[in-house]
């Protein structure tokens, strides 16, 4: 064990990385058992967490990593994410069929969202102050307009969706799902199906590369 732990600790160090803070939840904020969304908040310098049981996000301080807030929800939560235009963080409650919206500037609920059966991922759309839900069980996306905090569209894509991902350089919504092996094309600006490509079996994560290797 000591051999163990002295090779841990000089590959710590050749690498430069160190355990700066261990952050146990709950604590006196209490409520939030098995974290498993993140997200922050670069205009308030702020994380959001999000579990998969319990009925709260926790929000710390992007400085000293402590916890400063404990926001009630309706229910678990599968995924979060920030628009940063309207100062808003929208939270996936997986069993009540809704979206809450959380103003980060105070940390309080502002609106809840209604949506398909099982929402559990989330993705913003910068260039038309959009917020996406895909919906697991209801094969379809629901569209939330980010000033009002109201759905303008739904979109019907393949059967359990359950990634979402924004394109900014084409406007366009990538749906990865799961159950039918396939991604579903959404046109940002008009929140219609653009395309439906075929992939592997059980596609369950997607990402945007801003970059070009060319």
């Amino acid at each position: 064990m000591a051999v163990l732990l002295a090779i841990c600790c000089c590959l710590s160090a050749v690498s430069g990385q160190w355990l700066e803070e261990t952050i146990y939840l709950p604590d006196s904020f209490g409520g939030l058992l098995q974290p498993q969304s993140l997200v922050y908040d670069s205009v308030h310098n702020a994380v959001y967490v999000a579990g998969d049981a319990g009925d709260c996000v926790i929000v710390l301080d992007g400085s000293s990593g402590q916890r400063v807030a404990r926001i009630p929800i309706c229910g678990p939560a599968r995924a979060l994410c920030v628009n940063p235009r309207e100062n808003k963080v929208y939270c996936a409650n997986e069993n009540n069929e809704c979206v809450t919206v959380i103003g980060s500037a105070a940390n309080s609920v502002i609106a809840t969202v209604p949506t398909g059966i099982f929402p559990n991922a989330l993705c913003y759309n910068s260039q038309d102050n959009k917020v996406y839900c895909a919906n697991d069980s209801s094969t379809s996306v629901t569209v939330i307009a980010g000033v009002v905090d109201s759905v303008v569209a739904t979109v019907a894509v393949g059967s359990n969706p359950r990634a979402i991902c924004y394109n900014p350089a084409e406007n366009q919504v990538y749906v990865a799902n799961y159950g039918s092996g396939s991604v579903t094309v959404i046109a940002g600006n008009s929140d219609s199906v653009v395309t439906t490509v075929t992939v592997g079996a059980n596609p369950i994560a997607l990402c945007y590369e801003s970059m070009s290797l060319g």
